[in-house]
């Protein structure tokens, strides 16, 4: 028998700028800076997406709390394992601005205002979580063929659509591309995939990010409150990220899985809600692949 018996990879598509935070900071420039994994990459940690998905799961379906607390835990017996869990929520691609140089224009392909950004080490990355969870639960998919294919071409800047040939990302760093043919799943929505090198693809994944300046305002004499200007960053809308839900043997998983995960599509993830952010949609990848 398989370690786990239900999985469910999944993107997550931002359909608003995301604030997932790390804390305050005082060593860096954005005192609230988004979550980051170990190479520097924005990130939805494990232990954020679990919580943030309980917490709406529970006021979605309130007459189902026994089951969620069963696969997702329970604050109140923290020492119960539960019987599912969330990898870290890696980056798949993120919205780049562009201006093309030399696009070729055959067959009326058409311009493009922004593009979405990898890197390698993200795909290798996704590469990994997929061949784990094959492993622990006897299921292929079709995804790794396909990432190993562009890895095999590590070291050039790859487009995976065949009109672009050579760009400017985020105002400043030109890029010539070479054309690949790959099977992307349609989370990205027809718009083209540039598989960076490593090094200008984090520069330019970094330039992606906004950072917002907020303040605080005394209503009294409307102005700003001593110590009430701050600095927050988002991960633009559109961006997606790529997870993995499983979960053990049981009565409640098999419940879980059929009756909550496979209709849930929008949730809240992140701060900042009161001010319109972190609505994001999930997409699974038996849907898109």
């Amino acid at each position: 028998m398989p370690y786990y018996t239900f999985l469910q990879p999944f993107f997550i598509h931002a359909i608003t700028h995301l604030h997932v935070g790390s804390g305050s900071s005082v060593e860096e420039e954005i005192d609230l800076p988004f979550q980051r994994d170990e190479l520097g990459y924005p990130t939805i940690y494990a232990s954020s997406l679990k919580g943030a998905l309980k917490s709406f799961l529970l006021k979605e379906f309130p007459n189902m709390r026994n089951v969620i607390y069963k696969v997702l835990g329970e604050d109140e017996n923290p020492e119960e394992a539960s019987l599912g869990t969330f990898l870290d929520a890696i980056l798949f691609a993120i919205p780049a601005r562009v201006v093309e140089i030399n696009t070729n224009k055959a067959n009326n392909m058409k311009s493009h205002v922004w593009v979405y950004v990898t890197t390698y080490e993200l795909l290798k990355k996704v590469k990994a979580y997929l061949e784990s969870i094959s492993r622990l639960s006897n299921v292929s998919f079709n995804l790794q063929n396909t990432i190993d294919n562009i890895l095999s071409r590590e070291g050039k800047n790859l487009t995976l659509d065949g009109g672009l040939k050579e760009v400017i990302l985020n105002e400043d760093f030109h890029v010539k591309l070479e054309a690949f043919n790959a099977n992307i799943p349609s989370i990205l929505n027809d718009k083209p995939l540039l598989v960076l090198e490593d090094s200008i693809g984090g520069e330019v994944i970094n330039r992606s990010l906004i950072r917002v300046r907020r303040i605080r305002i005394n209503r009294n004499n409307k102005t700003v409150e001593s110590g009430g200007l701050w600095s927050e960053e988002y991960v633009p809308m559109k961006t997606v990220f790529f997870s993995v839900f499983l979960s053990k043997e049981g009565k409640e998983s098999a419940v879980f899985v059929s009756c909550i995960l496979k209709d849930l599509k929008y949730v809240i993830l992140g701060g900042k809600e009161t001010i319109g952010k972190g609505i994001v949609e999930l997409r699974w990848l038996r849907d898109v692949v």
